[in-house]
């Protein structure tokens, strides 16, 4: 690789107008490779040995009293030194069943306090915390504990339509037969022990809470010596073998990326200032954005958090913003809207807020969503933000005082300590501005997939740089934009799905014969899960009947909202391959025919 030395362009008024924004440029403008799209995200704010445990547990001995976490719908609110109350009793109860310095630990429910308490908590231990999508079913589920090894579980009894004892009785009807409050043996599971719901009921074959936490009273347990770069937490994220993939995340790059963030929002100026901050995270915790804006940012820089809701409640993230005054508000560009959509009809008497920045991730942010955000809160400002599960998350973010037309145009500048290039297909660099592959490099990718060796190689080369699979156009001046996928990848509403695993499913339909699924942009959610569907030869079977099959069988997201029974089969090209964009073009000539 060539040399990357970079310079600063600052103002001189110290450290905070720095921190602010920066300009990056190259020393060598007659460098040969100057022209080339390779930016380096120089600073000279050095990396730290972070912990998750260790930062909390400074926290609680510096600032104990300070509120950390309400959460609004369970009416629920802790200082850092009762958060660090909850956590031990956790931590005790682990170590009672025996959980052990790098063991997996399932956590399989909505946003919730004990969401929290159990990401604290592992990270103390040592040990992994293994995030699950709570609208996973049982083909998902088994996945999901089996590739990673899970050794305890914890869910709820019920949300929403879902049941998780039944879920699981279909993944193991066998781990019922024990009785409530004994340890599971499972051979379709064979390292799962320990089930606990966050009930009162006592259940078969598993502990409820309270019962959980009496079994670590009279127990104590010693902290091991967690390392800065042992994995902490398991991310899933979608692969084009339509099984989704482990991601194995470290406390370094979360922790040093969550501090990134904040310092690129101004957070740490302002606690230098002496101001605190209130953050509203309507995004789910098992999202790598959910757990690196909404718990690892405000942690790292002392600001409480606040869960309007179990799931995304448009009218509960108002309620929170309103009330509470929080000053910090993010989510994809759909929770914006529908946001947005709830704050306008608010009398303006009870439109009063504290909003300093809305955060956008996922897409970039449109002219009308951020008109709308800035003729709702004018005195706050939006931003773009840019990453993926495997880099901890964020490589590109806005600064706060970029224009709204580079706000809108890009996704952002690169991020602090972080390389990136944009290659072409034969692996070498384009010019910049030219649309090629993004590759990033850093402290903050992924350890790798958990126990897929094989998609790891694949993915992070033999020279650290981890392939995104994303189209990218990067800019001389460290700003870049995403222009498409060279996956597949549907984004839904901030959701990443994957046309692999919906098609895989589908084709399960006893009179389906094949099946492609594919993206078509919506205003609301960004794009739509469309499927296009051949039937077996003498049957019929309509879009309803399909929607039907799917049901409690495949996350809700990822059915397909648009599905179109093809009677002459699929485009294809002279090489045979199916033609998903000439599909999703005739799909969108079909939706606006029936709008």
């Amino acid at each position: 690789m060539m040399n990357c030395s970079l310079f600063k362009i600052t103002n001189l008024k110290g450290l905070r107008a720095i921190n602010r924004h920066s300009i990056y440029q190259r020393f060598s403008r007659n460098n040969h490779w100057s022209k080339y799209s390779y930016v380096c995200g120089a600073t000279s704010d050095p990396l730290k040995a972070y912990t998750i445990g260790g930062v909390f547990n400074d926290n609680v001995q510096q600032i104990p009293d300070l509120e950390f976490l309400v959460s609004r719908h369970e009416n629920k609110r802790y200082t850092f030194a009762a958060m660090d109350s909850e956590v031990d009793k956790l931590c005790k109860s682990f170590n009672a069943v025996g959980l052990k310095h790098g063991d997996r630990v399932g956590i399989w429910m909505p946003n919730c306090v004990l969401y929290f308490i159990a990401i604290i908590a592992t990270a103390r231990l040592g040990l992994i915390l293994v995030n699950i999508n709570p609208a996973y079913q049982a083909d998902e589920l088994k996945h999901t504990l089996t590739l990673t090894d899970v050794k305890c579980l914890l869910t709820l009894e019920k949300f929403k339509t879902q049941n998780y004892p039944e879920i699981l009785e279909k993944v193991d009807p066998d781990i019922w037969k024990r009785p409530p409050n004994t340890p599971i043996e499972s051979k379709v599971m064979p390292t799962l022990k320990s089930v606990i719901f966050d009930s009162e009921n006592h259940i078969n074959g598993a502990y409820n809470l309270q019962t959980f936490f009496d079994l670590g009273f009279n127990s104590n347990y010693s902290i091991p010596n967690v390392q800065p770069d042992e994995g902490c937490i398991i991310q899933f994220t979608s692969g084009t073998t339509g099984k989704p993939k482990a991601a194995l995340l470290n406390h370094f790059g979360l922790m040093n990326n969550a501090y990134s963030i904040m310092k690129r929002l101004g957070v740490h100026d302002d606690l230098i200032e002496g101001k605190s901050h209130k953050f509203c995270n309507p995004m789910p915790l098992f999202h790598a954005s959910g757990l690196s804006i909404g718990v690892l940012g405000p942690l790292i820089s002392k600001a409480a958090i606040f869960l309007p809701s179990a799931h995304f409640d448009p009218k509960a993230a108002v309620d929170v913003l309103t009330k509470e005054k929080c000053t910090f508000l993010f989510g994809t560009p759909t929770i914006h809207v529908d946001i947005l959509s709830v704050f306008e009809k608010l009398p303006p008497e009870l439109q009063d807020n504290d909003l300093k920045f809305g955060i956008t991730g996922g897409a970039t942010c449109s002219p009308i969503l951020m008109t709308k955000f800035n003729k709702m809160f004018p005195r706050a400002k939006i931003l773009s933000l840019f990453g993926m599960t495997e880099t901890s998350p964020c490589t590109f973010q806005s600064f706060s005082n970029d224009s709204d037309e580079k706000v809108q145009s890009t996704m952002g500048f690169i991020q602090d300590h972080v390389e990136a290039k944009v290659v072409d297909a034969n692996g070498n660099m384009v010019p910049f501005g030219t649309p090629g592959e993004l590759l990033i490099r850093g402290y903050l990718n992924m350890n790798g997939y958990f126990n897929d060796e094989e998609k790891t190689k694949e993915t992070i080369d033999s020279n650290g740089w981890l392939h995104t699979g994303d189209q990218f156009v990067l800019y001389e001046d460290g700003y870049a934009n995403h222009v498409g996928r060279l996956k597949e990848m549907i984004i839904r509403g901030g959701e990443n799905i994957f046309p692999k695993e919906i098609e895989y499913f589908l084709e399960s339909h006893p009179l389906i014969s094949q099946v492609q699924v594919y993206g078509v942009p919506d205003d609301r959610m960004g794009e739509e899960v469309c499927a296009s569907v051949i039937v077996k030869e003498g049957a019929t079977v309509t879009e309803a009947e399909i929607k039907a099959y799917s049901k409690g069988k495949i996350s809700h997201f990822k059915i397909p909202k648009y599905i179109f029974i093809e009677k002459d089969g699929f485009p294809m090209t002279a090489t045979g391959k199916v033609q998903k964009n000439r599909l999703s073009e005739i799909a969108l000539q079909r939706i606006s025919s029936l709008a």
